[in-house]
C-alpha cells in the first residue's frame, strides 16, 4: 500500500481539525508531523494484518486504510489490556524492582495515557526491564503488546520452578539482584534450565 501525499494530506487535515476541536486545521509543523505519523502508523497496521491474512488491503483507498488501521489499533489495545489484566493477579516479579516497576507500575500508565487517535506511534514507556526478544522495530501498542507477550512467556516459564528455587538462583547470581536491570531468565539460566 503506497499512498502519495495528495492522498494522505486530507486525512492529516481532518485529524488536525479533530485535534483542535474544529477551531482550526492549522497546527504547528511538529504536530502535523505527529499526525502524519499517526496516519502512517494506522495504515501500517492494515498492511501488517494483510500479511497475516486477516484483512484485505488491496485496492483500499488511503482514508479507508487509515480508518481500518485505527480500528485495528483499538482492537489491539483491548487485546493487550485483557491479556495484562489476566496476567496481573498471578504476576511475580521475584523481587526484581525493575520488572515490578516496569510491568506493575508502568504498563497501566501506558493504557492511561495512550492516544490511539492522535499519536498511536508513541510507546510512552521506556520499558526498562529487558526482555529476551528484540522489540526495537515496534512502537506504540505494537511494542507494548509484544512486550506483554514476552513477559507472559517468561512468567509461564518461571512458574515451572518453585519460587524459592528461582530466588535462590537469583541471589547466587548477585546478592543485590533486586536492583539489577537484567532479565530474570538470563540471570538464572546458568543454574536452572530455562528455554523458550
Amino acid at each position: 500500500m503506497n499512498y502519495n501525499m495528495e492522498e494522505l494530506a486530507p486525512i492529516v487535515a481532518k485529524l488536525a481539525e479533530k485535534y483542535t476541536a474544529g477551531e482550526s486545521t492549522s497546527v504547528t509543523y511538529e504536530k502535523a508531523e505527529q499526525l502524519m505519523g499517526a496516519v502512517l502508523y494506522c495504515i501500517r497496521e492494515v498492511w501488517q494484518q494483510k500479511e497475516n491474512s486477516m484483512v484485505s488491503g488491496s485496492g483500499m483507498g488511503a482514508l479507508k486504510a487509515y480508518e481500518t488501521g485505527l480500528m485495528l489499533v483499538e482492537g489491539k489495545v483491548r487485546m493487550a489490556l485483557e491479556l495484562y489484566n489476566e496476567m496481573i493477579p498471578d504476576f511475580n516479579s521475584y523481587g526484581s524492582k525493575c520488572l515490578y516497576d516496569t510491568f506493575v507500575k508502568g504498563i497501566p500508565e501506558f493504557f492511561k495515557w495512550y492516544d490511539m487517535r492522535f499519536e498511536p506511534q508513541n510507546t510512552i514507556l521506556t520499558l526498562d526491564y529487558p526482555v529476551r526478544e528484540d522489540l526495537s522495530a515496534y512502537s506504540g501498542i505494537d511494542r507494548i503488546y509484544a512486550y506483554i507477550l514476552c513477559i507472559r512467556k517468561e512468567q509461564e516459564l518461571l512458574r515451572r520452578f518453585p519460587e524459592e528455587e528461582i530466588k535462590d538462583a537469583l541471589r547466587r547470581y548477585h546478592s543485590e539482584y533486586e536492583d539489577l536491570v537484567e532479565n530474570i531468565c538470563e540471570m538464572v539460566s546458568g543454574e536452572v534450565i530455562l528455554t523458550f
